[in-house]
C-alpha cells in the first residue's frame, strides 16, 4: 500500500511540475535540461515533457554560487581526471577523492558543468564549488540521454510554486535525517 501512495504521489507531482515549470526547448533543439536551484532538482525535458528528474547539489553560495542563465552543453566526459587546487586527481574510479565522480558534462560557461560527486549525500543541498552535481547513477543516466549542443537552463526558481507538492521527495532524499532516526 505504501507503495501504491509513492507511486502516486510521484504522479502527481511529475504532473504538477510539467504545469508550472514553464521551460520550452527551443525549436531546433527538442531535448532540454532545466535545473531549478530552489527545488534542488534537474529535469530533464523531451518535447517539453519532463522525462526525468533528479536531485542535485548546487553551490554554497558566494563565490560558489551556481550561475543562472541558458547554456549548452559543449562536452560529455566519462571518468574524468579531476584538476582542483593545484592537484590533479585519476578518476573516480581509480582515486575515489575525485569530486567529480564518474561524468563530466561541461556546458558553455567555462569551469561549470554537471557531473557526479563523490559525496552520495550532497544532492539536495548547498555543497558544491558552483557546479551541479548528482549522485553517479544518476549523472550515468542523463549522460546517456545528452548531447552535445543540448539547451540548459539554471534558474533560481520559486519554492512556493509547488514545495508543499514536493515535500514527499525531500522526505525520500533526506538522507542525514533518515540515517538519524534509524540509529
Amino acid at each position: 500500500m505504501k507503495k501504491f501512495f509513492t507511486v502516486a504521489i510521484l504522479m502527481a507531482i511529475i504532473i504538477a511540475i510539467n504545469c508550472v515549470v514553464g521551460v520550452t526547448a527551443n525549436a531546433e533543439n527538442k531535448t532540454s535540461v532545466l535545473v531549478n536551484k530552489s527545488y534542488h532538482l534537474l529535469f530533464v525535458l523531451k518535447e517539453n515533457t519532463i522525462t526525468d528528474v533528479v536531485p542535485v547539489s548546487i553551490g554554497k553560495g558566494g563565490e560558489s554560487e551556481t550561475p543562472t542563465g541558458n547554456f549548452t552543453i559543449v562536452s560529455i566526459v566519462h571518468n574524468p581526471k579531476w584538476y582542483f587546487n593545484g592537484k590533479v586527481y585519476p578518476p573516480y574510479i581509480e582515486d575515489p577523492e575525485n569530486g567529480l565522480g564518474v561524468c563530466w558534462i561541461g556546458i558553455s560557461l567555462p569551469s561549470y558543468g554537471i557531473h557526479g560527486t563523490n559525496e552520495p549525500l550532497s544532492p539536495g543541498r548547498n555543497r558544491s564549488h558552483g557546479c551541479v552535481r548528482m549522485n553517479n547513477s544518476d549523472i550515468l543516466k542523463i549522460s546517456k540521454e545528452s548531447f552535445i549542443g543540448e539547451s540548459v537552463t539554471i534558474i533560481n526558481g520559486n519554492k512556493s510554486v509547488i514545495s508543499n507538492l514536493l515535500k514527499p521527495i525531500n522526505l525520500l532524499y533526506d538522507t542525514e535525517n533518515i540515517l538519524q532516526n534509524s540509529e
